[in-house]
Formats: structure tokens, C-alpha cells, sequence
């Protein structure tokens, strides 16, 4: 059950708080005290006080506009085919780590009734891997986090967070990882920023 537990670590990244202590709000701006007042750029538009988790908005640096505009293009393509449960296609823009992880838990949980491919895997688990199967994002990604970290089959590599205000009213991040000189999608649905 490898994909239960790599929703579970991205999840407690998402759901785990950084908190708000007197060192992270010490500028101010009009009088009022200014969250992180280091961070610069489109990720403040995430940055969620008191109490709230901002391990995102804070990880690696902004990316460039040409990498935003790459994320924007290969998350806007992802997120059509997954509405369209087209498996095939939407498998071709998970990353490879994810790929191989989904295709053997389902292999796994079903004892090899599910054949180990990633589209027959997303069939298998439907909105159990793909959540809603809602294509949330009209426009581009607002914000592209870029550093280096462990990716999902373990291994240092090239990361993103891309951040973007949903259609829906709510904020969306969808983790990427670096391969082969383009930007591949992390996990099978996008993660709602709850604020």
C-alpha cells in the first residue's frame, strides 16, 4: 500500500502547520504586522496566518516565468485528461516514481487481478487516486515553488509546488517533479490548499 502512504506524507505536508510565531511576522506594512516579511513574489498570495501551514509557500524559491509558463502547460493538459478520465493519457503526465507506485498498489490491493500499469491503476482506484475528477484551473498557476527535496520514489531530485487560484473559489497545489528536462505531475489529484 506504498500510494496510501505517499498520500499520507503529502498530506501531512500540506496539513502540517509551521505556525505563526513573533520571528515570522515581524515587519510591518501600514501599521500592521506583515507575515514572513522575507518571502517575495506570487507565493504570498498563499501565505495563510495564524496558525496556518505554509511549508509550500516557503519551499525552494519562485520559479521563472518560463518555468511557470512549462508547469501551467503540462498541469492545464494533466488536469483536462483527468477530467475526462482519459487513464492513458493522464498517466503520461505523472511522474515515472508515481507511475511505477500506483500501477503496484493496485497490482497489490486487487492480488494481480488489476494488471501493474498505471492506466489500469487509475481505473482500479478512480476518484480514490483522482479525487473529484474536476479541472479546477482556468487560467495559469499563480505561483511555482522550485527546490530540490526527495521525490516521490525517494530520490533527491528537481521539485515544484505549483499554487493556483481554482475556478472553484479555492486554491489548489500540485506537486511536480523534474524529469528529463520537463515538469511531471507528483500525485494523481491536485491538493486543495485549505486555508
Amino acid at each position: 500500500m506504498k500510494f496510501f502512504g505517499v498520500a499520507l506524507v503529502l498530506l501531512v505536508v500540506v496539513a502540517s502547520g509551521c505556525g505563526s510565531d513573533d520571528s515570522s511576522t515581524v515587519g510591518e506594512s501600514n501599521g500592521k504586522q506583515r507575515l514572513y516579511p522575507w518571502l517575495k513574489g506570487p507565493t504570498r498570495e498563499f501565505l495563510v496566518s495564524v496558525n496556518g501551514d505554509n511549508v509550500i509557500q516557503m519551499f525552494g524559491e519562485e520559479g521563472t516565468l518560463r518555468e511557470r509558463d512549462q508547469a501551467t502547460a503540462v498541469i492545464a493538459a494533466w488536469l483536462r485528461a483527468r477530467a475526462a478520465k482519459d487513464w492513458r493519457k493522464d498517466c503520461s503526465y505523472l511522474s515515472r516514481a508515481y507511475v511505477k507506485l500506483i500501477a503496484e498498489d493496485a497490482h497489490s490491493v486487487t492480488d494481480g487481478e488489476v494488471k501493474e500499469t498505471c492506466p489500469a491503476a487509475l481505473a482500479f482506484f478512480k476518484g480514490n487516486a483522482s479525487g473529484s475528477f474536476v479541472n479546477t484551473l482556468s487560467g495559469s498557476i499563480d505561483s511555482l515553488r522550485v527546490g530540490e527535496g526527495e521525490g516521490v520514489g525517494g530520490n533527491q531530485m528537481k521539485l515544484g509546488f505549483a499554487q493556483y487560484h481554482g475556478n472553484d473559489g479555492k486554491d489548489w497545489v500540485v506537486p511536480l517533479e523534474w524529469e528529463e528536462g520537463e515538469w511531471k505531475v507528483g500525485k494523481a489529484t491536485p491538493i486543495n490548499r485549505l486555508r
